[in-house]
């Protein structure tokens, strides 16, 4: 061996060792940081960490279940919740890179059970998440109050029932956590395909990638092998367990294991197949007819339904799947080719796991600090007068309310129903920025033309948040009567009674209790409902309540008819 060779060996051999002893000292981290969760007696969680296109980190802490003490293991498989929806994507590629379906298809070809819109929904309107249908979550949250939707079949129900959509398919997003256009998906892999969509993925899919302890349950009474049973803990009471009593597919109800998720995510960095290049495309931001992508609060959305946005200043995409005691977070860095994911299967469970995961591989590279330094800032000193104009309250259309205020030369915002507020720092004349101990950057724009005030807000790069300033009403208790009584909707067969109770405006019906209203505007109330946000009042050419509209989350324009005495 001539020494340049012996060199060149010599130096590898070291190289190899130090990469060796890099990943038994990480080891020895991860170790420490999960030892919490390695306990027989709790329910816990697995993990995996890819790094630079291989797996460094594979394990299981806990018990997979309390009676038997059956420990979890990389094997062990967990519902995925939303996470789901990133195999009903790559499903739909699938089939149209097999030619069995278009994506400008309507999707009426398929599912012709749905009513004939005014306007043409196509499987690519279904994958960009620009429909114009409800959240069915939302829909059976109404209707049937904290109950799951069971069946596909109900699901499907659901969405046919929609009689008008919220816009024009393509021109607006639906709401970012909504199943509906998932569940749709899975059905037209299904009928499209001739096969059940568990055995679609199955077979195309979770067998292809050599996902050995993957499933997708659409049989809610189906028996799984090796799976971590779901449990939730309340304070100072003991583990409850908990089941997904669900067959929907599309949206949740696919099953993995830490291995396998392992294997599914080498693809979005060292893909060794034409299904894994595919699984690429997944990254694909959606966007509407006219391009323009959808932005939330949590990042850009991509057609596998992860998010993107820096975190202090490094591109990642991530995502969370929190399903009946069952959670899972996955977190990409882009530019440091490093992956981390953890499962587990009880409510103690949350996303913080798999970033500290990867701490020691990524601490020492964010270009921004943890928390905004707003000594660094340059501050804009405005008067208390200049501060009282943005003064008032503040309506957004999707139902929130919300109160700006000045106490103590400085301008703050509350919810309206929040006990709590938030600090506004000035930035401009017209522009603050909430006061936080955190990375993320919360401004308030504020733009006045004639007599109206609008506050535009946004979250990091999120779509702005238009608000428009309102005069705060405070009915008497004579004047809320002229909304009780009880109203139905047609569509979903379901009503909500209205009474006044100390001197507040209260809804209910079989399946929900009181939600109390707050009036905000003319005719327009709010609450702290998760799915019933706000309502506004129609009258008739007698200036009569003749119905109401639902106004929340995921359902936009829902009517209520006011049923005659």
């Amino acid at each position: 061996m001539n020494k340049t060779i012996y060199l060149v060996v010599f130096g590898l051999f070291f190289i190899r060792m130090g990469y060796a002893q890099t990943l038994n000292n990480y080891e020895k981290y991860a170790d420490s940081l999960f030892k919490v969760w390695d306990n027989p007696n709790k329910p816990g969680v697995a993990t995996g960490v890819i790094k630079e296109g291989k797996v460094i980190y594979l394990k299981g802490f806990g018990a997979a279940n309390l009676a038997s003490k059956k420990p979890i293991t990389p094997q062990t498989k967990f519902q995925l919740g939303e996470l789901s929806k990133q195999f009903t994507s790559l499903a739909i590629l699938l089939l149209e890179e097999q030619g069995k379906i278009a994506l400008n298809d309507d999707i009426r070809k398929y599912v012709p059970e749905l009513p004939e819109y005014k306007q043409i929904i196509t499987i690519t309107h279904l994958l960009n998440h620009s429909s114009g249908l409800y959240d069915i979550t939302r829909v059976s949250n109404v209707i049937n109050g904290t109950e799951i939707i069971r069946t596909q079949a109900k699901a499907l129900e659901l969405i046919a029932a929609q009689k008008t959509l919220s816009f024009i398919p393509g021109t607006n997003f639906s709401f970012h956590e909504s199943p509906t256009e998932s569940v749709l998906m899975a059905e037209i892999v299904a009928r499209s395909s001739k096969q059940s969509f568990a055995d679609f993925v199955k077979i195309n899919i979770f067998e292809s990638l050599g996902m050995k302890n993957s499933i997708i349950r659409d049989d809610s009474n189906a028996i799984l092998a090796n799976v971590a049973e779901a449990y939730q803990k309340e304070e100072d009471k003991d583990y409850m367990k908990l089941e997904v009593r669900s067959g929907v597919v599309g949206a949740i109800n696919a099953y993995s294991s830490a291995e396998d998720l392992a294997k599914w995510y080498l693809n979005f960095t060292n893909p060794t197949s034409d299904l894994g290049y595919l699984v690429q495309k997944l990254d694909t931001p959606v966007q509407l007819s006219n391009g323009k992508k959808f932005i939330y609060y949590w990042g850009e959305m991509a057609i596998g339904r992860e998010f993107t946005h820096p975190e202090r200043g490094l591109p990642i995409f991530w995502n969370f799947g929190f399903q009946g005691g069952y959670g899972t977070n996955v977190f990409r860095y882009l530019d440091q080719n490093i992956i981390s994911f953890v499962l587990g299967n009880s409510n103690q469970y949350n996303g913080s796991l798999a970033q500290a995961a990867i701490v020691p591989f990524i601490k020492d590279l964010y270009p921004l600090p943890a928390n905004i330094d707003f000594s660094a800032k340059k501050i804009k000193k405005l008067s208390t007068k200049k501060l009282k104009t943005f003064e008032g309250n503040y309506w957004f259309k999707e139902g929130y309310a919300s109160q700006l205020f000045v106490e103590n030369d400085t301008l703050r915002s509350k919810w309206l129903f929040s006990e709590g507020h938030q600090t506004l720092v000035p930035l401009s004349d017209d522009t603050f920025q909430q006061y936080a101990k955190m990375e993320d950057t919360r401004l308030f724009k504020f733009k006045k033309e004639g007599d109206v005030m609008t506050l535009s807000f946004t979250y990091n790069e999120s779509r702005p948040d238009i608000m428009e300033r309102y005069k705060a009403i405070e009915p008497s208790t004579v004047a809320l009567q002229a909304y009780a009584g009880t109203y139905y909707n047609t569509d979903y067969a379901t009503l909500f009674s209205f009474r006044v109770e100390n001197g507040q405006l209260v809804a209910s019906n079989l399946n929900h209790g009181d939600i109390v209203f707050r009036p905000t505007k003319k005719d327009v109330f709010t609450s702290t409902s998760m799915f019933f946000n706000a309502l506004e009042f129609l009258r008739d050419n007698s200036n009569e309540i003749k119905g109401f509209i639902m106004v929340t989350d995921g359902i936009h324009h829902l009517e209520f008819e006011k049923i005659p005495l």
